[in-house]
């Protein structure tokens, strides 16, 4: 196995510890010894390569910041970023790269993949870096990151280690029509399950030839379902580790959407085109990824009043909701290449950095400072108001679970919202379903 220069000064070390005996009685180790891979200097350059999956616009804004980095981190770190498609594709890539022993120093994912490359030993566990004198972020700026950030990179499958950090960073939220809203009489956003059911009633409008033209809501995915589970008071898993969101909680988030959709106060949307509906003003609340504002706002017909609101809840459960979104795992190569990797992280998820991407993408930030940063504020508050309301959601989310088989879990969830949506099943039988096939995803998984 190759050694890097930190593995044999740690050896020698060691060696000349033995030799002379070691510290006297009383006293602390030699420092030197209970050093990691995560407190060495970098003595030369480096080059390291990412796996990411920007497009469009966005590349242009990670590909400038990444040319930054590399012009002034101080430390010859090269950061080089390549193309590799979606999530999916990156990950079948990874599998390979990972057979042929030939992976990139970095790659971009989501947990449940993170996951699955811990399986195959291939990854560096952060919590050493993380907390390194030398090379860490330190306390301050560890509790400047947002929990839920920190949280969703901890795998209960690998003993709640931190084995990836966060990157592009989302949450699922809800979309409100201001000027409906107070059209139709209400003078504040719904607080409970009752008053937005309520309020979204009232926004139907028929046409002359009886069918429907404005809408109060519109069907869902699996973010808003379990986040309806959530502020119902329920759970996304068990303590056990099965599933905990098909309970009465699920049900009758369920039952919600089978009462609109025979009631005809919710939108059934084909792909997007609910981001039209809610351009014209004929959609009273929607709900979706937080990033997602820039297509709304590009869907407008006219100017409209609108804003980000939390989920409603059901006291004595309160408003929570589900974030998501890429995160960058580091992969076991050299001492070397892996700390550049991480310099590279601490700096893209700094103050200043993680502000500037979030103008660039609109995804949030992922420190509470980029509050206090300059262009951010000046951003939301003359361009983008919405991103502000989102960020401000962000201590009222969870994450997801990261653990292996959730994407497939996900889509069990999806297929029970398909099913009652289409009134093939009723919400108790799609859920059981679900349920059933979830945990034995789950089994299979552990």
């Amino acid at each position: 196995m190759r050694r890097g220069p930190f593995a044999l000064s740690l050896i020698a070390a060691l060696l000349i510890a033995a030799c002379t005996g070691g510290a006297p009685a009383g006293e602390a180790p030699a420092t030197q010894e209970t050093l990691t891979e995560a407190d060495i200097a970098l003595t030369a350059p480096v080059s390291v390569t990412i796996w990411h999956n920007q497009t469009g616009e966005l590349v242009k804004g990670w590909e400038a910041m990444i040319a930054d980095f590399n012009k002034t981190n101080g430390k010859g770190i090269t950061v080089k970023p390549e193309f590799q498609g979606n999530y999916t594709q990156i990950y079948q890539k990874m599998l390979g790269a990972i057979q042929a022993g030939s992976m990139p120093e970095g790659v971009v994912a989501v947990e449940n993949q993170v996951a699955d490359y811990a399986k195959a030993g291939v990854l560096v566990e952060l919590d050493q870096y993380i907390n390194s004198k030398t090379n860490g972020l330190g306390k301050q700026a560890l509790d400047d990151i947002y929990k839920p950030y920190i949280d969703s990179n901890k795998y209960p499958q690998y003993g709640n280690r931190i084995l990836s950090f966060p990157f592009i960073k989302s949450l699922e939220v809800m979309f409100v029509n201001e000027d409906l809203l107070k059209e139709l009489g209400f003078t504040s956003q719904p607080k409970t399950w009752d008053d937005f059911e309520k309020a979204a009633k009232a926004a139907k409008k028929v046409g002359p030839d009886g069918k429907v033209t404005r809408w109060g809501w519109m069907t869902y995915g699996t973010e808003s379902f379990l986040s309806g589970v959530l502020t119902r008071g329920g759970k996304i898993l068990k303590e056990d580790g099965t599933v905990g969101w098909d309970g009465k909680e699920g049900v009758e988030t369920l039952k919600m959407l089978q009462r609109c959709i025979a009631e005809e106060w919710c939108y059934v949307p084909k792909g997007f085109d609910w981001q039209d509906r809610f351009g014209e003003g004929n959609l009273l609340f929607t709900s979706g990824t937080s990033t997602g504002r820039p297509f709304i706002r590009a869907a407008f017909k006219k100017p409209i009043s609108w804003s980000v609101m939390a989920f409603p809840a059901n006291p004595p459960a309160t408003s929570q909701t589900i974030q998501f979104g890429g995160v960058i795992a580091i992969t076991r190569s050299t001492p070397e290449k892996q700390l550049a990797v991480w310099e590279f992280l601490k700096w893209f998820t700094d103050t200043k950095q993680t502000a500037r991407w979030s103008i660039v993408s609109s995804y949030m930030p992922v420190r509470k400072t980029a509050l206090d940063d300059a262009a951010l504020k000046e951003h939301w508050t003359s361009k983008d108001t919405q991103g502000r309301q989102a960020f401000e959601l962000v201590p009222t989310s969870v994450a997801g679970p990261s653990i292996r088989g959730w994407s497939e879990v996900r889509d069990a969830i999806f297929e029970a919202i398909t099913k009652v949506s289409t009134k093939k099943a009723t919400p108790e039988d799609a859920l059981a379903a679900a349920a059933q096939k979830a945990n034995t995803i789950l089994k299979e998984n552990k």
